[in-house]
């Protein structure tokens, strides 16, 4: 299973050539697609901005329909304190949302699919890749 990022969803809902041709290639494995509730609520962030149209709303919304929200469960936020507290003591920080995303993944036990890649690295438990 798969877990797309904010990052790749922008690019998806941006029609990027690479963004799609990545999810062409999880869908021709019949992979499952997944999000967060946090990129979810990115998403919509972005599309209620100031300079954001009625039709950014409704690409954020048909984006979202077909996937499934990985749980906030409590075995994801003891990972998000446990996370938290290690990457602060290496002096690594990615920051409070991406640590919550990162959680999720690993206790769903999916692939992150990461503009960002490099920053989640910082994650060792987590299995990130990019397009």
């Amino acid at each position: 299973m798969v877990c797309l990022d904010t990052s790749f969803l922008v690019d998806l809902i941006r029609e990027n050539p690479a963004a799609e041709k990545k999810l062409q290639y999880y869908r021709n494995r019949n992979e499952p697609l997944t999000t967060t509730a946090i990129s979810a609520a990115e998403l919509f962030e972005g599309a209620y901005s100031t300079r954001a149209r009625k039709s950014d709303l409704d690409q954020v919304r048909s984006t979202l329909e077909h996937m499934e929200l990985l749980e906030l469960s409590l075995p994801v936020c003891e990972r998000y304190g446990k996370l938290a507290n290690e990457l602060s003591s290496r002096g690594l920080p990615i920051g409070d949302l991406d640590i919550i995303i990162a959680s999720a993944a690993i206790v769903h036990r999916q692939i992150l699919l990461t503009k960002n890649k490099k920053h989640f690295d910082r994650v060792s438990e987590l299995m990130a890749e990019s397009w």
